[in-house]
């Protein structure tokens, strides 16, 4: 018989602990079955948190949380049972569900510090910082809070923080917004709310990269957030993505075919590329003229969506040399260097020099276009 490579035994090891480990959850859950029949159809909340103590230890935490959710049942009063749950829910990352059962805990016990003082903690994480500071004032009020003052402290901060990014984002101040939701979002873990407003006011500021990685963050958490599908892919359309923009748009409007800012980020593009297309194609065709009125079409949708209208510039360059008309290559060719300077475009401009016989300028042009790139260059070793 072959011998059994290394990763040929390591897989079979994993696939047995697999199995091993579906069959210990499936005899824990038909235990408890068992006893439940054997008792005449009822088992004891303590014996479901037993039940949900193993599961912890043995981190199979959707059984840990059926187990506790049982127990809940059997005695909906007792605070412990929901304290539990809460564990293995904010274990799960599943803060939103914590919430609820930590508050559910306090409302059943109300003096129990431990409780309200993770409940604070959680609330801060979840971005509700002013609830947190209520939280702290009880536990003040009940002379249990003498290990707490920094949680307050941050409490109190994270508020102010919250307070202020939110008015600036109000009044459109974004970079003053940006800095605050930045020191906020320190304190916390999820927050998609004022994520997405952080995410708002850096698409303003043409951030669009935060944006992506923002947006990024709420779709793994909160994969139905239409959205953040349409910011993003905004984000990538700004960035000339396009393709990867269509994606987005479409993703949303699978949660929502009828989704208004979805639907018409998804009909830009395609508007924008069938123009693009019509004109490159006329271009092929040898109908110059024709080539650079599409491409013009397709700039004047949206004008200041500069990652499309730059690289639609250089056509227009090419199609008015192509055609003899120099001078005006030449100018189209300087809008695009005025807007901003780059190796491309002062090759554009100094090859329409040279075909307007004009060849100390393109000399002068490519010299220009040398020091950028050997600036460029370095820049990049630093």
């Amino acid at each position: 018989m072959a011998k059994m490579s290394h990763q040929g035994i390591v897989r079979r090891l994993a696939a047995m602990s697999i199995m091993c480990l579906a069959a210990m959850d499936q005899s824990h859950i038909a235990a408890a079955q068992e006893e439940k029949r054997r008792d005449g159809g009822s088992v004891s909340a303590g014996r479901y948190r037993y039940l949900g103590e193993e599961a912890w230890m043995e981190r199979r935490y959707d059984d840990a949380a059926l187990f506790y959710t049982r127990a809940a049942e059997v005695e909906p009063d007792n605070a412990l049972n929901y304290y539990k749950l809460f564990r293995v829910n904010n274990r799960m990352k599943k803060l939103s569900s914590a919430l609820k059962d930590l508050t559910t805990a306090c409302e059943k016990d109300p003096s129990k510090a431990e409780y309200r003082t993770q409940k604070a903690k959680l609330l801060v994480s979840l971005g509700q910082c002013d609830e947190a500071v209520e939280e702290y004032k009880i536990l003040q009020q009940q002379n249990q809070a003498s290990d707490i003052q920094p949680n307050i402290d941050e409490a109190r901060r994270c508020a102010a923080e919250v307070q202020a990014a939110t008015s600036s984002f109000a009044r459109q101040d974004w970079a003053t917004a940006l800095q605050y939701f930045n020191m906020a979002l320190s304190h916390m873990e999820q927050a998609p709310d004022l994520l997405f407003m952080k995410a708002k006011a850096e698409y303003e500021t043409q951030d669009y990269y935060g944006v992506i990685s923002d947006m990024g963050r709420i779709l793994k958490s909160y994969p139905s957030h239409i959205e953040a599908y349409q910011l993003r892919g905004e984000a990538y359309f700004r960035l000339g993505e396009h393709d990867t923009a269509v994606n987005h748009f479409r993703e949303g409007l699978k949660l929502d075919p009828e989704h208004k800012g979805c639907k018409k980020g998804h009909k830009a593009i395609k508007t924008l590329l069938k123009k693009e297309k019509r004109g490159d194609d006329a271009f092929q065709a040898g109908q110059y003229k024709e080539a650079i009125d599409h491409w013009w079409a397709a700039m004047n949708l949206d004008i200041s969506h500069l990652a499309f209208v730059r690289p639609a510039l250089l056509k227009v360059v090419k199609a008015h040399t192509k055609l003899g008309e120099h001078d005006k290559a030449i100018e189209e060719a300087h809008k695009h260097v005025n807007n901003m300077e780059s190796v491309e475009g002062l090759h554009a401009l100094g090859d329409a020099q040279i075909a307007a016989d004009k060849f100390d300028e393109a000399v002068r042009t490519f010299h220009r276009a040398f020091e950028i790139a050997v600036s460029i260059m370095s820049a990049s070793l630093l």
